[in-house]
């Protein structure tokens, strides 16, 4: 894709996100819509848009490399959120523990490049999102909870689970290796309503990033902040460095994970740092301006970042 079509695609979300700011500045739109937005993106138009997207793919072994490769990558920012938050009170650190991981493929990432690449591609997206998926619900609250010494009920394994397998994105993520490995697709009439509904996705969740966009500068706490934005994107350019050279693919699918790489911290990611006892404003400006730096980074990577060579 040249250039000139990818700032087009590009400035088309960017211009949605602006569009959902603007609705819910002007009052059309509330941040409270956006909780319906989000729920129908992940249980009906997210699900959709992976089985669309990822019809004609077809399930390879570098597939299992890549959800690995996930999994590696929040293993390493769980580990330096919990390298780099000692000494700081509980709170502080459990709040950058939550927040130093995550990523926003289901809202941003993956509509955002679900119209510049191929379908095989687009089947890695979600190889890679399943990897990261592990870690939202489990192993994160689980070693947040660590930090800050409470008590109370433990995340289990079976917990993790349970929130996996009651999630519909991650079921369309089954069926889509399931689908490709048996090179079967549903009936056309099936197709058409997931064709449908999967064609609103990317809408509907740049709308939902806007509506949630807001940046609330706290009194204080912007060394946390800053050391949690910097930890994350430091980490996470260099594991994409290593995607870029390292990473058994072809080169389409490994340009669109490099890119993937630097998505923004998950909208979840606040919620569940409230739920855990910590500063939800603070988690809230370091969730919008990971969203910022993300567009920037993402962007730039589009336009500026060739095929690696594979041999």
């Amino acid at each position: 894709m040249d250039t000139l079509t990818t700032l087009e695609n590009s400035l088309v979300y960017l211009v949605v996100l602006a569009g959902g700011y603007t609705l819910k500045r002007l009052r059309v739109l509330k941040k409270e819509d956006a909780g319906f937005l989000s729920a129908l993106i992940m249980n009906v138009t997210l699900p959709a848009a992976v089985l669309k997207g990822a019809a004609n793919a077809s399930f390879n072994s570098s597939f299992v490399i890549i959800f690995l490769s996930a999994m590696l990558l929040n293993v390493l920012l769980l580990s330096a959120g919990f390298f780099f938050s000692k000494g700081r009170p509980g709170p502080e650190r459990g709040l950058m523990i939550l927040n130093v991981n995550t990523f926003n493929n289901g809202n941003f990432a993956i509509p955002f490049l679900s119209a510049l690449v191929s379908s095989d591609a687009f089947a890695a997206m979600g190889m890679y999102d399943g990897g990261s998926a592990l870690f939202t619900f489990g192993p994160n609250i689980a070693l947040a909870q660590k930090a800050m010494e409470q008590g109370g009920k433990k995340v289990t394994l079976g917990d993790i689970f349970r929130k996996l397998f009651t999630t519909p994105s991650i079921w369309a993520y089954i069926l889509m290796v399931v689908f490709s490995i048996v090179h079967w697709q549903p009936p056309a009439l099936v197709m058409d309503v997931i064709s449908m509904a999967g064609s609103a996705n990317a809408f509907l969740a740049m709308l939902c990033v806007g509506i949630l966009f807001e940046v609330q500068l706290p009194k204080s706490g912007y060394g946390l902040i800053l050391t949690t934005l910097v930890t994350r994107y430091v980490i996470c350019g260099l594991f994409a460095a290593g995607l870029w050279f390292f990473l058994p693919a072809p080169p389409e699918t490994v340009r669109t994970l490099v890119v993937m790489t630097m998505a923004p911290v998950a909208s979840c990611a606040t919620m569940i740092t409230i739920e855990a006892g910590c500063d939800g404003t603070m988690a809230a400006v370091i969730n919008s301006i990971s969203i910022v730096v993300s567009i920037i980074i993402m962007v730039l990577l589009l336009l500026l970042l060739p095929m690696p060579v594979r041999g």
